[in-house]
């Protein structure tokens, strides 16, 4: 029995793709900080929550009263989410939960395009596991200037993905 329940879920995973585990939910929480009112980010984004940023999703009109719960927060990052998920899952298949993690957290944080066009993924794509690693390190620039909260983001990513 347990044997078909190991295999009905690869099945289902391979079928609708990853999602994130709580390994890359943490890491994600830690990276973005809980802020239960609007703030506006380093480069000057409405924002809410765990990095929810308004321009990107109907200038919050539909957010209602803050500030927001905890609880609220983290449904709200589960449903932004789904965006980056979807891009790692149509970019690469074949990763451990640790790695999909790592690699929907930078997503998240630079985009989809960004992780398309990145020295993570097409390392990844070479089976260079090391080098896919490594290469988070390159993105901690912001503006032209390295950004501290970058640096150790990436480093966290590089953690979670070696993991």
């Amino acid at each position: 029995m347990a044997k078909q329940l190991i295999v009905l879920f690869a099945l289902v995973t391979y079928a609708y793709g990853m999602t994130i585990g709580n390994g890359g939910l943490d890491l994600l929480k830690f990276s973005e900080g809980w802020r239960a009112d609007y703030y506006y980010d380093q480069i000057g984004l409405k924002t809410i929550g765990y990095g929810h940023a308004c321009v990107w999703h109907n200038n919050c009109n539909d957010i209602g009263h803050t500030p927001l719960t905890e609880q609220q927060g983290v449904d709200l990052l589960k449903k932004d989410l789904v965006e980056y998920e979807n891009c790692v899952n149509n970019a690469v298949q074949g990763l451990n939960q640790n790695q999909f993690d790592a690699c929907v957290d930078f997503t998240f944080n630079m985009g989809c395009q960004a992780f398309q066009q990145s020295q993570i993924l097409s390392n990844i794509k070479a089976k260079n596991w090391q080098g896919a690693a490594n290469a988070f390190a390159q993105y901690n620039v912001a503006g032209g200037q390295v950004i501290e909260g970058l640096t150790v983001r990436r480093q966290n990513e590089k953690n979670l993905f070696l993991k």
